[in-house]
């Protein structure tokens, strides 16, 4: 009789362990930020596969994302002044491995100007010192934590990778 007590005594510790667990969902975001003092449009071009997200090019991609995009500048006292642009459960995929896999191009231009004045692609850059795109492309890096109440507590990390439009590193032909 003890044994069976202390059995279900285990059993339902053991239940309120696994239920009481932290649920965590994790992914990897890229986002554009704008550090200029100017409001910047972008606009992205999808792969195929990426815009209809039926084979997305890598395990977890979200496909069906917006591509236009308007961004303040970062002197409008905001915290957050950059758009995501892609994400994924991948977490070992590099920010610009993500972005060559999502994207054909993607185009900025700023609110005066009606013309292109960055354009990445895979093969070069055009109206800025770096390319999205490549291996020697910087972007700025957090990890940040939340946790969305639905029916029960769910934690939520976020692995940010940021790409920075900088005011010194846009290029005026």
């Amino acid at each position: 009789m003890k044994v069976v007590t202390y059995l279900s005594i285990f059993f339902l510790i053991a239940c309120c362990c696994i239920s009481c667990q932290e649920d965590v969902y994790e992914s990897l975001q890229i986002f554009i930020q704008n550090r200029t003092d100017s409001i910047i449009h972008i606009t992205l071009f999808p792969k195929k596969l990426v815009t209809y997200g039926t084979y997305p090019p890598c395990e977890g991609c979200a496909g069906g994302r917006l591509t236009k995009h308007v961004l303040s500048p970062n002197s409008d006292g905001r915290l957050d002044w950059h758009e995501e642009i892609f994400y994924t459960e991948d977490l070992k995929i590099k920010p610009y491995t993500l972005a060559s896999q999502a994207f054909d191009s993607i185009y900025i231009r700023t609110e005066n100007e009606n013309r292109v004045i960055i354009k990445f692609t895979h093969e070069n850059v055009m109206g800025y010192s770096e390319n999205i795109f490549s291996e020697n492309s910087t972007w700025e890096f957090e990890v940040r934590e939340m946790t969305e109440y639905a029916f029960t507590a769910k934690q939520i990390r976020s692995y940010q990778y940021k790409f920075l439009i900088l005011k010194d590193k846009v290029i005026i032909e």
